[in-house]
């Protein structure tokens, strides 16, 4: 028998914000880019799973793959290998690349 209370806490993927700008060239002078990601959902005590559209993103600098890493060949990469990501936590990395790729948030779970 369901109590009336509904206490699943839930989130969708505009609770996960992605700033970046250009933050200057690398040592073979190709544009860097900064990104910060941050969990803005308040109403969970964290989110995971967390999928970003990112097309054929590639970057001439190292990405600790723990960080961020596409999976597969569909244009989807995962954050932080898919675990925790506290309220208010930023993960932030550059990458390198002639043009910034447009990032978007498509899949989150808590």
């Amino acid at each position: 028998m369901k109590s009336g209370l509904d206490n699943t806490r839930k989130c969708c993927p505009s609770d996960i914000q992605i700033y970046q700008g250009p933050s200057g060239f690398n040592g073979l002078h190709i544009p860097q880019y900064t990104v910060q990601i941050v969990n803005e959902a308040s109403t969970t005590d964290g989110v995971y799973d967390v999928q970003i559209r990112c097309g054929e993103f590639a970057s001439t600098d190292f990405i600790e793959p723990s960080i961020f890493r596409r999976i597969g060949d569909c244009g989807i990469c995962l954050l932080k290998n898919g675990s925790r990501i506290l309220p208010g936590e930023v993960i932030s990395f550059v990458y390198s690349n002639i043009l910034p790729y447009d990032l978007s948030v498509i899949q989150v779970k808590c």
